[in-house]
This record gives structure tokens, C-alpha cells and sequence, in this order.
């Protein structure tokens, strides 16, 4: 009786929201046109072009490198259509239009999170499908586009309650399945099927959605289900969104290496480059690429914790990329200004980085290109990392760039026993950043060491603990000190950045050591 009031106050959202584009008259006869064997390409370019956004949208997508290998600017749809093929279209039209219907800014909720992870979830299934020599890849990508449908749904119709089933299950207190049953009175995944086959969905796709229903599809299409389910929980895991501990890392790897053939490392080798597709056309899709960043926190799995760690360092790599490179496309009309070659400075040294992270170089040379990053890249006028001592009480400058470099370097040996080096110590200590973007500003020139401000003598400064997993390694550091000057907004970005990059880079270093 409770699923049948929840699923009724569902539907009268939907009506009231007004009917799902996703599954408009348009994407319906692309589904129709694309399955057809009589159909060509002009036919189902026509259905496309039917809705402007959609055809703009598979144009820019039909143009990116993941789709078009060397065959030049593709300028109208029907060439798209012959060239990516007439299934992918359509999953990319149903991608789309399931992004551009559930993007709303309804707080608590993690929306852009679920559409983000039911695209990796599509990528992932496919990509793992495709290797282990699948009938019908495309299908499988559906079926992982769709598995979260009933979830997705939920947060959208009902977003005051699916915030209250967040916190009950950040609680870790009751299984993630109790606390569905308990609330919609049955799960995500009934509610998913009622609706894609109340949508006119194949049967073989309804019935992927749910393990019981899959248990009665034919062993091709149930192999759909176990790739969606699967990649689902290993999604689950890799974004630490299983408080209640219900899944086993190598236990689904195990699950999935055994219905697919493949070895572990193949199919985190599939997992990784799906990571790496969906992260590079993330912005095509009108997605935030910096959602795709697994949270930094430990499982107690080595093997998940280091996945989770190469996953981060690159996605933190690209995304960052891009949000430098956005900017760049509406300053090159301004002749005058240097923010286009400060854009591409940022991009080369974030290649560098990931260039001597794969040459296995020592971490001192990863530090030092990040110190040499940020005083090229941003208005700061000084960078230091400072070296922790092993009975962690002091502070020692190892590398420091720009302007009066050896002042800084001269002063900037800390002792926690004195007054200049107590503040730089505990920042260490508590994994804290400090930014003063103007030191004349009231209030810091009476919390702020005075031999500090009298030696050093900033203008502006920010610095920042280098932590290693659990172990403090030192402080980077980073001040303006012409007159007048300040530690900006910008400035302070690019600071962050390539503090973040130097961290990850020297986690995944840290752990293929190990295990090595």
C-alpha cells in the first residue's frame, strides 16, 4: 500500500512537472528508427534534428576526440549518424536528454552526483562489456544508464524525502535497502521498472533493472544486469557512499571477473579508462567534471583506496584543465591581455606533473615543479615548501622561487619553540590553511607574529600543510611583498591547485610503491 502512494505521488510530480523530455515523442522514434534494420541514416538524422538542442548537442559530442578519430569537422547530422553509428546515437540522445531533464538545483539532493553516476555506470557497463566480447554492447550501456533511474526519479519528485533517507543512511545504522523499503515502501529499482515499461522499454532492459526479475532473462541479457549491479556497487565503493558496509570490494570484482572472463586487473583497467572517457567529455554533456572526484578518504581496502586515488589525481588534473582552459575562449578576443599563455602555462604543467609521476622521479622533484607552478602561474611574488622535521618541532625552507628568494629562504626556518614558528607548526599539526590576503588589513598585524612581519615582511601570504595520507610532510608557502600588493582570488586557485596535484601525485606514488 505505501509503494502505491509513493509511486502515485511520483507520477503527479512527473504530470506536474510536465511530461519527461527524455522520453518525448523525439527520443522515442529515435528508439524506434535506430532498431529498425529498414531505417537509414537520414531517417534517423531527421528524427534528431527534430529538437535544436539535442542536434547541436550531438554535434559538438559527434566532434570531441572520443568520437571523432580523423575524419575531419563533422557539420550535419547524418554524418554523425553514419559515423558513430546508429545505436550509439541513440544512447547518446538518451544520455542526453536524461542530463538536460534531471539538472535542477534542488539542494541535498546530489543531483548532478546521480547523473554522474549513472553515466560512468553506462560507461563503465559498456567498456567492461565490450572487452569481454558482449552480443549487444549498446544495450548494456542502457541498462547501466537506467539502473539508477528509480533513484534519480525519487530525488527529483521527492527531494524532501530522499534528503531525510540521505541522512538515515550517512547514519550507518540500518542497510541502505531497509531504509528504501522503509520510506517508499519498496525500492529504487521497482519504481525504475514501472517506469521505463510504463515508457515502452523492452522487456530484456525492465527486467535488468532487479535482480529477481533478471533471474528470468536469457544468459545474454542477464549478463546486463550483473554488469550494471555490479559497476553500480564498485561506484558505490569508490565514493565511499557505503556507510553501512553492505559491499565487499574484491568480493565484486571476483562476482564480475567470473560472468565476464576477465582478470581484475582488466577490469579495472576497463573501470579506469571509462574514468578517463566520461571525465574528458563530461563538459560536452553539460556535467561538472570536479563531481567525478572520489572523496579523499581511506576504506581500509588497499587495493579500492589506491583505484580511488589514480581516479582522483586525474580527474583533479582534467577538470582543473578545463576550468582554466574556459576562461581562456572569451579572452582571446583581447589582444592585450596574458590570461590565454597563464591558461596554457597551467595546462603545460599539469602534463609535466602527470609526466613525472609516470617516470616514477623522487618526490622532491614532484614538490619542486609544484612550488616552480605556482610562482609562474599565479601573482604570487615568493613560494616556499618547508621541510617537517621527523620529532615534527621544526620547519626548514628546501626549496623556495621568486623574487628576494634567498630572504625568504634565510628566514624561513621555523621552530615551534619560538613565537614566528609556533603559528606555521600547528597549521601542520591541525592540516589547516592560512590565507591573509592583506596583512595591513585590521587585526592580523596584532594576531600575527611580529619577528614574522618584521623579517619576512609580506604583503599578503597563504600557506598550507603537505600531508602524505596521515603523515605531515611540510608547508607550502606563499607570499606577495610589493607595496600595495594582495594575495587575489586567482592567485589563490592556483595555489590550491597545484598543492592538491602535488598531494594526489605523491599518494599514488606512496601506494604503487607499496605495492610494488
Amino acid at each position: 500500500m505505501k509503494y502505491q502512494t509513493t509511486l502515485n505521488a511520483v507520477y503527479a510530480q512527473l504530470d506536474r512537472l510536465g511530461d519527461l523530455p527524455i522520453f518525448s515523442a523525439t527520443v522515442n522514434r529515435i528508439r524506434q528508427i535506430s532498431s529498425s534494420r529498414e531505417s537509414d541514416a537520414m531517417a534517423l538524422a531527421m528524427a534528431v534534428m527534430k529538437d535544436a538542442n539535442l542536434s547541436a548537442k550531438l554535434l559538438k559530442i559527434a566532434n570531441t576526440p572520443h568520437y571523432n578519430r580523423g575524419h575531419g569537422d563533422i557539420s550535419v547530422v547524418s554524418r554523425a549518424v553514419v559515423l558513430i553509428g546508429f545505436e550509439r546515437i541513440q544512447n547518446l540522445s538518451m544520455t542526453l536528454k536524461l542530463i538536460e531533464t534531471f539538472s535542477v538545483d534542488e539542494p541535498g539532493t546530489g543531483m548532478d552526483t546521480l547523473l554522474v553516476s549513472a553515466f560512468l555506470n553506462a560507461a563503465m557497463a559498456r567498456e567492461i562489456a565490450m572487452r569481454s566480447g558482449a552480443m549487444d554492447i549498446e544495450e548494456s550501456y542502457i541498462c547501466g544508464l537506467l539502473y539508477r533511474l528509480g533513484e534519480i526519479v525519487v530525488a527529483y519528485t521527492l527531494p524532501e524525502r530522499y534528503r531525510k533517507m540521505l541522512k538515515l543512511r550517512a547514519l550507518g545504522r540500518e542497510q541502505w535497502e531497509r531504509i528504501q523499503l522503509a520510506e517508499l515502501g519498496g525500492h529504487f529499482s521497482d519504481i525504475g521498472q514501472d517506469l521505463t515499461q510504463s515508457w515502452g522499454f523492452p522487456k530484456s532492459v525492465v527486467q535488468a533493472m532487479d535482480s529477481m526479475s533478471a533471474e528470468q532473462l536469457k544468459p545474454s541479457h542477464r549478463l546486463n544486469h550483473l554488469l550494471a549491479a555490479g559497476c553500480h556497487d564498485l561506484l558505490e565503493l569508490i565514493y565511499y557512499r557505503d556507510t553501512g558496509r553492505e559491499l565487499d570490494y574484491g568480493k565484486r570484482l571476483k562476482q564480475l571477473a567470473s560472468c565476464t572472463g576477465l582478470t581484475h586487473k582488466e577490469l579495472e583497467t576497463a573501470i579506469s579508462n571509462s574514468f578517463r572517457q566520461v571525465c574528458d567529455i563530461c563538459v560536452e554533456y553539460g556535467l561538472p567534471a570536479k563531481v567525478l572526484i572520489p572523496p579523499y578518504q581511506g576504506s581500509g581496502n588497499d587495493q579500492l583506496d589506491e583505484l580511488s586515488r589514480q581516479l582522483a589525481f586525474y580527474i583533479s588534473s582534467r577538470s582543473e584543465q578545463f576550468q582554466a582552459a574556459a576562461p581562456a575562449a572569451t579572452v582571446l578576443a583581447e589582444p592585450h591581455s596574458a590570461r590565454p599563455s597563464q591558461d596554457q602555462l597551467q595546462l603545460d604543467y599539469l602534463a609535466k606533473m602527470n609526466e613525472l609521476l609516470a617516470e616514477g622521479v623522487k618526490p622532491t622533484a614532484i614538490v619542486a615543479l609544484a612550488v616552480e607552478a605556482i610562482e609562474r602561474c599565479s601573482t604570487l611574488d615568493r613560494v616556499a615548501f618547508c621541510l617537517l622535521s621527523n620529532d615534527r618541532s621544526t620547519l626548514s625552507a628546501r626549496i623556495v622561487k621568486g623574487l628576494d628568494a634567498e630572504v625568504l629562504s634565510k628566514q624561513m626556518h621555523l621552530s615551534s619553540s619560538e613565537p614566528k614558528g609556533q603559528l606555521f607548526v600547528r597549521l601542520v599539526e591541525k592540516g589547516s590553511t592560512l590565507l591573509v590576503a592583506d596583512c595591513g588589513e585590521q587585526g592580523w598585524a596584532e594576531r600575527l607574529p611580529q619577528d614574522f612581519i618584521r623579517t619576512v615582511a609580506p604583503t599578503g601570504f597563504v600557506a598550507a600543510p603537505l600531508r602524505v595520507g596521515d603523515k605531515p610532510v611540510g608547508l607550502f608557502y606563499a607570499d606577495t611583498i610589493q607595496v600595495g600588493k594582495r594575495v587575489d582570488e586567482g592567485a589563490f586557485r592556483v595555489f590550491n591547485q597545484f598543492l592538491i596535484q602535488a598531494r594526489l601525485a605523491l599518494e599514488v606514488q606512496r601506494h604503487s610503491e607499496r605495492s610494488s
